[in-house]
């Protein structure tokens, strides 16, 4: 954090700020909480532990969000669509469902992801 959220002076490396003298130690516990969780995200992708990954990104975007964090994310869910996408050309509809529903608790808002659910239900509804 560079600036005080309450009267927007300069931070040094005190966690009182040195105008207002407000308390931030919450606010900076946080942030570091919000990057631990996104780290521990990149070592369960790592580990192909995608589930606990979303989790752990999820925590920390709820915590702080960030563009590293957003980056990320971006890429998850370009991955896991490709993933649900092979499992729905093997007919593997509900699997893809199930994976398709955990991706979109962490972007619910997407577009793509919206459209593939659409695609899914269509699927279900013609098999």
């Amino acid at each position: 954090m560079e600036r005080c959220p309450c009267c927007k002076s300069r931070l040094r490396e005190s966690i009182l700020c040195p105008r207002c003298q407000a308390d931030l130690s919450e606010i900076i516990n946080t942030e570091q909480l919000a990057k631990l969780w996104l780290t521990h995200a990149i070592h369960y992708w790592t580990d192909h532990k995608i589930k606990q990954s979303l989790n752990a990104l999820e925590l920390s975007i709820h915590l702080k969000k960030t563009e590293l964090a957003f980056a990320f994310r971006g890429f998850l869910i370009e991955q896991q669509y490709q993933s649900i996408l092979q499992q729905l050309a093997k007919k593997q509809i509900f699997p893809a469902k199930s994976q398709l529903y955990k991706i979109r608790n962490l972007f619910p808002h997407s577009k793509l992801l919206r459209q593939l659910n659409d695609f899914s239900d269509y699927l279900i509804l013609n098999d």
